[in-house]
């Protein structure tokens, strides 16, 4: 397995996240709340937050953290200043910075191969690309856990070492460019039915963590079922596919309104129902996803019932 594709359940135990210092910066609070959820929902023991590159720093010397995880564009000093002003420590000492070596992982939407040598320059390790999904956020803690870079200190370059190629349209264990119409080889097969019981489990965590679905966890759901009905494609799993593509549509015939959460943890228990018994007699799988179909069905129709 290469290591983009390695999962966040793979290789990270209980102790591994229970440990952990996290610091996220950023001065959008709805996604600082929303990367703070997915931490929390993962277990990760401590998680603080500034809302820019200059408040960062004093949290820095307060709280030391194992991982940064930070915003691009902020007020007062950016992601890539703090990032530059934390490796500059590492040739000029600063007791603000207790560790010029700490990772930090920049959360972007900005995609371009320009922006991302340029945050490499400035000395980020692992990058996540707006929107992102809960396992694609956790994978990248793995990736700077589990296959750590040499740390580089020369007269033109401070930071992690560069050398890996660019996956500018990658963010977890989700769809690339590069990845086939069908996956034929069984243990790519797999692979791939892995990832979406991982997405699937860290996204239902995520919803326990917020306490329910809002908006912006409505959001993060309609991205994972996108991923998991082409992954089930992928694998040619035409019930698995149905039961992502049914969420898809209740989550579409909502138009603004309330979600049922009861209709999508019903999803989220066929889907689990599916992924775990792969050799499921086709007609019990399929009477599982059109239960899915005439649970939306008969929602959408009370709701236009009532509208």
């Amino acid at each position: 397995m290469s290591e983009q594709r390695t999962l966040p359940s793979a290789n990270l135990t209980p102790d591994d996240l229970a440990g952990l210092k996290v610091l996220v910066v950023d001065d959008h609070a709805n996604t600082v709340r929303l990367i703070c959820d997915v931490l929390s929902a993962a277990g990760v023991g401590q998680v603080f937050v500034a809302p820019d590159g200059q408040r960062a720093r004093e949290v820095l010397h307060l709280r030391d953290p194992d991982i940064i995880f930070t915003d691009s564009t902020m007020p007062v000093m950016d992601g890539l200043e703090f990032t530059r002003s934390v490796r500059r420590a590492a040739v000029t000492p600063d007791p603000r910075v207790p560790n010029p070596q700490v990772p930090i992982i920049m959360v972007t939407g900005q995609r371009s191969v320009r922006d991302v040598q340029i945050a490499r320059l400035a000395g980020v390790n692992e990058f996540v690309i707006k929107p992102f999904t809960p396992a694609g956020l956790l994978s990248r803690i793995q990736l700077v856990l589990k296959r750590p870079r040499a740390f580089i200190v020369s007269a033109v370059y401070v930071g992690p070492d560069r050398r890996r190629r660019l996956e500018l349209n990658y963010s977890g264990p989700m769809r690339r460019m590069c990845d086939p119409d069908e996956v034929a080889d069984e243990a790519e097969r797999e692979i791939t039915r892995e990832t979406i019981s991982v997405e699937l489990v860290a996204t239902r965590r995520l919803i326990e963590t917020r306490g329910g679905i809002d908006r912006t966890s409505l959001q993060m759901i309609h991205r994972v079922m996108q991923h998991t009905s082409f992954r089930a494609r992928q694998v040619r799993d035409a019930p698995l596919q149905r039961g992502a593509d049914s969420a898809l549509a209740y989550i579409a015939a909502l138009a603004g309104a309330n979600c049922d959460r009861s209709l999508v943890e019903a999803h989220f228990d066929v889907l689990r129902d599916l992924l775990a018994a792969p050799d499921m007699d086709a007609a019990a799988a399929n009477a599982l996803a059109a239960r899915l179909e005439g649970l939306v069905q008969t929602a959408t129709a009370r709701r236009a019932a009532a509208a």
